[in-house]
């Protein structure tokens, strides 16, 4: 489920603001270090302990060195103490020299942090095929190592991993629990080639909750599948996609089992920060300019309601609508029939802001053009649609595609 504002409201959280900068024992910046021309490139994220860590990483086959190495590192100690990531180089389809460059970035940070490198995830975003700048690279690491814990900013961080995002995305929120505060922050940074299965995204989320890593590992896949991998901008799954998290037990509160009462809590409040972080993505998809809702409900499953949500989402003919504010419902039944899921076209119906535009499969009737083609110009869009044969609901979250869009993709690199 998706949390509203007013839910979370009534669970007693506490939203707040400042992303990572809110979490006891933990200290983030973002600095310049000559990837990119005049913007924050590389970031760095300190836990003053090792901290429990999981993560989830990209499923494409080609997989990104920082990728794997964040990976090996975390297999074998199911600890972090510190993140580093660039922006602007992905460090993939590097081959071999790839690896040693990522273990070398490891390595560095290690020595100027004075952590055990085998503590270190490395992390990168950008363009594919290039080697890392290694010597920009450790003068970045220099200054961001002179800065922690002393100076932080989630903000600076949150901008050094960024590429075509247009804007950064932070997430905080506690809870208190026995008298002690719990509080949870991320960030995040994806805009195109995303895609479930994570995106060209990176997110990173810290919380003074002390827990099994284990237990972390556990619900840190729960809180993708509910989040992140709900965000489709083009389809396209990318080479370097990284969610982590630690958890460095600095507020006191502790969770062994998942059976444990807070976890419950902890779980809920980790979910509202991945969503609000993956609508986040789909808002700032490249050249978008609506945020939509894909709702398919009254499947004959969740998986089939799943399959169906994300061929609309994903059908350019739709997306492309979308951008025109043209109300062509015809688009989304033609995705739907595609699809492969099982449907009777005569009991489908299909709404967009609260506006019928199908009933029993043909257009509904007393709705005007005029009345739909205004509904379309909203810049958030809530499309449900109810197949009629079962109780399978799936929600997927997802952008218009524009003419800014093909602009940024036809001369990324």
């Amino acid at each position: 489920m998706y949390y509203t504002l007013e839910e979370v409201e009534m669970e007693s959280w506490k939203i707040l603001e400042g992303g990572l900068d809110n979490v006891s024992g933990f200290s983030s910046y973002g600095v310049h270090c000559g990837i990119k021309k005049g913007k924050n490139d590389l970031a760095a994220i300190l836990s003053d302990t090792p901290a429990a860590a999981a993560g989830v990483f990209t499923q494409n086959r080609v997989s990104a060195a920082p990728v794997l190495v964040t990976r090996e590192h975390l297999l074998k100690e199911r600890k972090l103490q510190l993140v580093v990531a660039n922006s602007g180089v992905a460090n993939a389809c590097t081959g071999e020299r790839g690896i040693e460059d990522a273990r070398k970035v490891a390595d560095l940070a290690a020595r100027y942090f004075k952590v055990d490198h085998r503590l270190v995830a490395v992390a990168s975003t950008g363009v594919i095929g290039e080697f890392l700048p290694l010597t920009k690279i450790e003068k970045g690491i220099e200054e961001l190592s002179q800065l922690l814990p002393v100076k932080k900013s989630s903000r600076e961080a949150t901008k050094a991993i960024m590429t075509t995002d247009t804007f950064p995305k932070e997430r905080a929120l506690s809870f208190s629990w026995e008298g002690k505060t719990v509080h949870l922050g991320g960030i995040a940074k994806g805009s195109g080639m995303i895609k479930p299965n994570l995106a060209t995204m990176l997110s990173f989320i810290v919380t003074d909750l002390g827990i099994d890593a284990l237990v972390l590992d556990q619900v840190l896949k729960e809180a993708v599948n509910q989040s992140f991998n709900r965000v489709t901008v083009d389809g396209d799954t990318s080479t370097n996609d990284m969610v982590l998290i630690l958890a460095n037990g600095k507020s006191g509160v502790e969770v062994k089992k998942s059976n444990d009462p807070v976890f419950s809590i902890f779980r809920e409040a980790l979910f509202w920060l991945t969503q609000e972080l993956a609508r986040d993505l789909a808002r700032d998809g490249e050249g978008a300019t609506k945020f939509v809702e894909i709702i398919v409900r009254g499947a004959r499953t969740k998986e089939e309601a799943q399959k169906g949500a994300f061929t609309v989402a994903e059908s350019p003919l739709v997306k492309t609508a979308l951008f025109g504010e043209d109300p062509n419902w015809g688009r989304i039944m033609a995705a739907l029939g595609r699809s492969g899921i099982e449907m009777i076209p005569d009991k489908v119906s299909l709404e967009v802001n609260g506006i019928t535009l199908v009933e029993g499969g043909m257009k509904a009737k007393g709705v005007e053009r005029e009345e739909a083609q205004e509904a379309m110009k909203k810049k958030e869009l809530k499309i449900i649609v109810d197949l009629g044969i079962g109780e399978g609901e799936f929600e997927v979250w997802t952008c218009d595609l524009s003419l800014e869009y093909v602009r940024i993709n036809s001369h990324y690199s």
